[in-house]
């Protein structure tokens, strides 16, 4: 669905790429929205999401199917304010259903409460770990559930800061999830502005609004990422508005967060002319002063924690099995990893992609060679499928949730031992649609071309 660039959003009129769409019937979008609800009451309902496992997952792929269906009736559906309301009124719904869950799909959360609760002591995450004989003092009972005790945090300043904050204000684990669930319906309205300036009509917001991915990950397991993505989408938003030091700020603010955002500059820097760089590029290295003043020198303890973990963890990778076989040692395949989202950064510039689908191709290259792609890691990709709504992705953020399957004998047997058979489930459809997807693009352009020299 294409979008009239000079049209306001909330116009009763959407074209089409191929054919004028006259709109559409509100009453099939409201009935898959209720639906919907009515699933996540089921899985509120199931209370411990790992005890329960099996049920979730079953669940949570039903929900992928209606997921599919609201996003084929919003295509057909115009971008009237009050539909747009809907959009947002439905995924707030959808999000507070869940955010009573205590987070049992992961200990995330309890991790950012220790970490808020132990800045609050006036501890520097930095430099030290739960698992520190000498920090007894900040044990209670959520500390056997703290994950990764043993290693000093892997979050940016702008991230700790905010769980400083969160647990100041919160105190309690569940309560910590509603800044990042704030956060997470902020990029569904910087979703409703930013689409319409890519000549799409907002309705297509509704991809990320109303993934199950988005709703589960946030609200039922409360992850922080929707601070870096928030950071990212603004950062497009504003690019779009010719306001590039805003641009440049939202995306260095999503860096500092999560280091994801890192690989993203060079192709919003790319984009812009190079007598511009002058007026931006002084933006990363003053905030990024400013964000880690309070914890000193901790560049070296970021990077150290963040290199200890990519050694140590392997959770529901695809493409980096081809890595570490042709790198034969960990170390080397981390540097291989890194030489292709190089190589992904430097084909987007040379192409000089639009830096919407240069982040796009960045981020889906980094989620298919990483070594871990647990299934809120691809919550960043979903923003871009509002913009691309590619069949293959789509997919995988409904099929993401099978990745759980690790649970089972985790619950049991206190064994983290994940089963091939799950992992064909999710990326043999996903690697068919993708290729398959793209093999039709090209036949499509291909046709056209012919079609064009014969008229």
């Amino acid at each position: 669905m294409r979008y009239s660039q000079t049209t306001a959003p909330d116009t009763t009129s959407v074209s089409d790429s191929r054919q004028f769409r006259p709109p559409g019937s509100l009453i099939p979008l409201v009935l898959t929205a209720v639906a919907m609800e009515l699933l996540y009451v089921w899985i509120l309902r199931l209370n411990n999401l790992k005890e329960h496992v099996e049920t979730f997952i079953l669940l949570v792929l039903l929900q992928g199917i209606l997921y599919f269906v609201s996003i084929y009736f919003a295509e057909k559906i115009s971008p009237r304010v009050s539909h747009l309301v809907l959009i947002f009124v439905a995924a707030a719904a959808f999000r507070l259903t869940l955010f009573p869950l205590y987070p049992s799909l992961s200990d995330d959360l309890v991790r950012y409460r220790w970490e808020g609760m132990a800045q609050d002591a006036g501890l520097n995450p930095y430099k030290v770990t739960p698992a520190n004989p000498e920090l007894g003092y900040l044990r209670n009972d959520t500390y056997p559930a703290v994950a990764g005790s043993q290693y000093s945090t892997i979050y940016g300043p702008l991230l700790e800061q905010v769980l400083w904050a969160s647990y100041k204000i919160f105190h309690g684990v569940v309560a910590m999830k509603l800044p990042f669930i704030l956060l997470d319906l902020g990029v569904v309205l910087a979703l409703f502005r930013l689409l319409p300036l890519l000549g799409i009509s907002p309705m297509r917001a509704l991809v990320y609004a109303w993934s199950p991915l988005t709703a589960v990950e946030f609200s039922a397991s409360g992850h922080n990422d929707p601070l870096s993505i928030l950071g990212v989408v603004l950062a497009l938003l504003f690019y779009y508005r010719a306001q590039h030091r805003l641009s440049i700020g939202a995306l260095t603010a999503a860096a500092l967060s999560k280091v994801y955002a890192v690989f993203l500059f060079p192709v919003l820097l790319a984009r812009q002319p190079m007598k511009r760089w002058l007026h931006v590029l002084w933006i990363p290295p003053v905030l990024a002063a400013i964000a880690f003043a309070p914890y000193g020198q901790a560049w070296g303890d970021l990077l150290r924690s963040l290199s200890q973990y990519g050694a140590h963890w392997r959770n529901n990778s695809s493409l980096y099995h081809a890595v570490l076989w042709t790198a034969r040692t960990d170390a080397r395949a981390a540097k291989l990893y890194l030489a292709v989202v190089a190589a992904a950064i430097l084909y987007c510039i040379v192409r000089k992609f639009a830096p919407e689908r240069a982040c796009y191709i960045v981020l889906g290259t980094m989620l298919l060679f990483s070594p871990n792609v647990f299934p809120w890691y691809i919550t960043w990709i979903v923003p871009f499928l509002a913009i691309y709504p590619n069949p293959a992705w789509l997919f995988l953020t409904m099929a993401a949730p099978l990745s759980y399957h690790v649970l089972i004998p985790y619950r049991t047997l206190g064994l983290w031992q994940e089963t091939p058979l799950f992992a064909w489930l999710e990326y043999t459809p996903f690697f068919a649609l993708l290729i398959g997807s793209y093999a039709y693009t090209r036949y499509r352009a291909a046709t056209g071309r012919e079609q064009s020299r014969a008229n």
